[in-house]
């Protein structure tokens, strides 16, 4: 009987050892199962904040700003990218030979980085200018060019490949300014530039700059200045690239914002 006795509690004790190692097991394959949780769930949300922090819109840095973005469609225009750039050297040596009709109506449609405008020519009042201006359109001579010298409630001013407010075609001539009445330039006027010194109703400075009459500064202008057109439709883009100028009281007109000319295309009807 002691025997069987011994017997019964070593078996006992080798149940109770069996148990344990079994708990122990699962305890192992409990805790395993944990770090494999934990650690899947580390992973996942590195992937979410990676992918949350990748998606969030970047900041705006210098390059959105209006000019840098204007300077983008300028390149796809096939413009330079820097406002003060050179865009051509044409040079020629005396005044263009009379090529348009006096029955016919021209119009210069004026795509510029901002929409387009459309100026009805008056070679009637101004044959010369016209001709000029349509010889040089058709020339591209005015494709890329900057306004230069943008006042507000004044001008927008361009046709100066050089950008400088010093270019010219080569040639310079004469034309008379409009008939005195008031205003003499109303809004949306286009007439030449010139720098006569001192003023004159019979310039002789003409060459290829050009300016739209934006406001009431414009508007009372002595008549000094070739008039040859009227905008006649896209007002509010000359308004826009107007807005972006320098202040009223400026005389340089050096704008905050440059704007350009992309191209013009001339129409005879």
């Amino acid at each position: 009987m002691p025997s069987e006795k011994r017997a019964r509690q070593r078996a006992g004790r080798a149940a109770r050892l069996e148990a344990m190692a079994r708990q122990q097991k699962r305890r192992r394959r409990i805790r395993s199962s944990a770090i494999v949780v934990v650690i899947a769930a580390v992973v996942v949300g590195s992937v979410y904040l990676i992918t949350r922090h990748g998606s969030t819109p970047p900041k705006k840095s210098a390059h959105s700003s209006p000019q840098a973005r204007l300077e983008a469609l300028w390149a796809k225009a096939g413009c330079p990218t820097k406002p003060t750039a050179r865009v051509n050297t044409q040079q020629y040596s005396s005044v263009p030979a009379n090529t348009i009709s006096p029955t016919a109506t021209y119009t210069a449609s004026v795509k510029t980085d901002v929409g387009t405008f459309v100026i009805t020519l008056d070679q009637k009042e101004a044959p010369v200018a016209v001709n000029s201006f349509v010889f040089l359109a058709k020339k591209g001579y005015f494709d890329c060019n900057v306004f230069h010298r943008v006042i507000k409630t004044f001008v927008d001013q361009t046709g100066d490949p050089t950008a400088t407010g010093a270019g010219s075609p080569g040639y310079q001539f004469t034309e008379h300014g409009p008939a005195t009445a008031s205003p003499q330039y109303p809004i949306g006027s286009v007439a030449m530039a010139n720098s006569n010194s001192p003023a004159t109703t019979n310039p002789t400075t003409n060459g290829s700059q050009w300016f739209v009459v934006t406001g009431p500064q414009g508007e009372s202008l002595p008549p000094d200045y070739v008039l040859f057109g009227q905008v006649t439709s896209g007002m509010s883009v000359v308004q826009k690239i107007n807005a972006d100028g320098a202040p009223s009281t400026s005389s340089a007109g050096t704008p905050k914002v440059y704007h350009r000319i992309l191209k013009i295309t001339i129409k005879e009807s």
